[in-house]
């Protein structure tokens, strides 16, 4: 009988603040997918190790294989700040703020 794949958690933070957070984000989406760890590794295009290693929070691994991941997750790093609407006046979010969705 196959391995059952068990849902994580998403993380209880609203930030991504470090490598543990986007890790659990990403494990997280991965679950939700009911998808295996090889079977993700496949899709993106990174080794078992690699993916493993950026799950459990590695802060050693490469931006390039982070971004595979996400990108073969469907996941987008997105800033406010980076929006076409957004403005360095608006009041509510201040300069000097980073904010992540």
């Amino acid at each position: 009988m196959a391995k059952k794949v068990t849902i994580s958690e998403m993380p209880e933070t609203e930030f991504i603040e470090n490598a543990n957070v986007l890790g659990q984000l990403i494990k997280a989406k991965r679950t939700a997918m009911n998808m295996k760890l090889v079977d993700c590794a496949a899709l993106c295009n990174v080794g078992v190790n690699t993916l493993s290693r950026i799950e459990n929070g590695n802060d050693n691994c490469t931006l390039a294989a982070v971004f595979a991941v996400l990108h073969g997750l469907g996941i987008k790093l997105t800033s406010p700040s980076l929006s076409p609407l957004s403005t360095a006046q608006d009041d509510s979010h201040p300069v000097g703020n980073d904010e992540w969705i």
